[in-house]
């Protein structure tokens, strides 16, 4: 069962928002807008992942990517997993197994550069359904 996101919304951890802050030259409310957008990526991940269990949708039907533009969430995420123990801890917590970093997954993929924009568009789309567009504008900029 996966957990309310308004719960992992509450999450901080002091230290890696402060280390954030300090590598990134950001201000504590940019901080901790990274972190909550982190959070936001990992449960709309294992959200993804429930659905394409449950659903028969093929709009389902794309990798849950770290692209390039989210920078930000990948670097905080960096940061985070440092702190070993309380990574594991969290993860344990809020989604019963660990979340792990997988950095080479897009040059990995073997496809072509529409089969990429394919993907990328259903990942959008499904996160913008899901999480709404202030956090897809804050992922990639405005949309319009």
């Amino acid at each position: 069962m996966l957990t309310n996101l308004e719960q992992i919304l509450e999450y901080r951890h002091p230290s890696v928002e402060k280390r954030f802050a300090e590598l990134y030259g950001k201000s504590p409310e940019e901080t901790r807008v990274v972190l909550a957008d982190l959070m936001r990526f990992f449960w709309a991940s294992e959200k993804h992942e429930e659905d394409k269990k449950t659903l028969r949708d093929p709009d389902l039907d794309f990798i849950f990517i770290m692209d390039e533009e989210m920078r930000p969430i990948d670097d905080i995420w960096h940061i985070f997993l440092l702190y070993t123990k309380d990574y594991m801890n969290f993860c344990e917590k809020f989604f019963g197994q660990y979340i792990h970093h997988l950095p080479d997954i897009i040059p990995g993929i073997n496809q072509t550069a529409e089969k990429f924009e394919q993907n990328l568009s259903k990942f959008i789309n499904y996160n913008y359904d899901l999480l709404g567009q202030e956090t897809i504008e804050r992922w990639f900029g405005e949309t319009s």
